[in-house]
């Protein structure tokens, strides 16, 4: 082995070192902010900045494990893209995020990637979005046969029923044929539908 090859190996070595403690460190900050701790008591637990934290809890990495300048979204983005577009009253748009998030998760390859997935996102405000964000994402990663993150775990099952589709004929077929993994948490739309929202 020559010296350059060892060289890379260890750069590659400490960034996937780096990539994990970013992970471990965001995730850490969400799931404190999740359990109602402010900025100021994670950054002084952690032994970090408030501003530091604020970077960790709004920032998903912004390159790839090549990286490369990150082109795909995560869950985090999807959650941010999902929230924007319900605050103008888009549902639409937000599905569209949602079904664009996952569609880049089955694509990735890299298991540095698909760990950015593990990262939890911010709660969407409509519990129905934050619950589907969650399912899907749970349903996406069995189907892949990954690991599949505490956040995406921890979906609540929605007070009321909620039928997607908007027609009525297809809204009794959603209320039929729905996975039986979405239909337990009250989310009631067909195979087809979630792959043309």
């Amino acid at each position: 082995m020559n010296l350059t090859d060892e060289l890379a190996r260890t750069a590659a070595r400490a960034d996937r070192l780096r990539a994990d403690a970013s992970r471990d460190l965001r995730n850490a900050a969400a799931r404190a902010t999740r359990q109602g701790m402010s900025q100021r008591t994670i950054a002084a637990a952690m032994n970090r900045s408030q501003p530091e934290i604020s970077r960790l809890l709004a920032r998903s990495e912004a390159r790839d494990a090549n990286g490369d300048h990150r082109r795909w979204m995560t869950a985090r983005s999807a959650s941010d893209a999902m929230s924007a577009a319900l605050a103008r009253g888009d549902e639409t748009t937000a599905f569209k995020m949602l079904i664009q998030a996952l569609d880049h998760l089955r694509s990735l390859r890299d298991p540095r990637d698909i760990a950015e997935w593990g990262v939890e996102p911010a709660p969407i405000k409509d519990p129905r979005f934050d619950t589907l964000l969650r399912a899907l994402t749970k349903r996406t990663l069995v189907q892949l046969d990954l690991d599949v993150p505490e956040w995406a775990e921890s979906a609540t099952r929605l007070e009321h029923e909620w039928l997607i589709p908007r027609a009525p004929s297809r809204r009794a077929r959603a209320k039929r044929e729905s996975p039986p993994e979405l239909a337990a948490l009250n989310v009631f739309v067909t195979e087809n539908d979630l792959a043309t929202l």
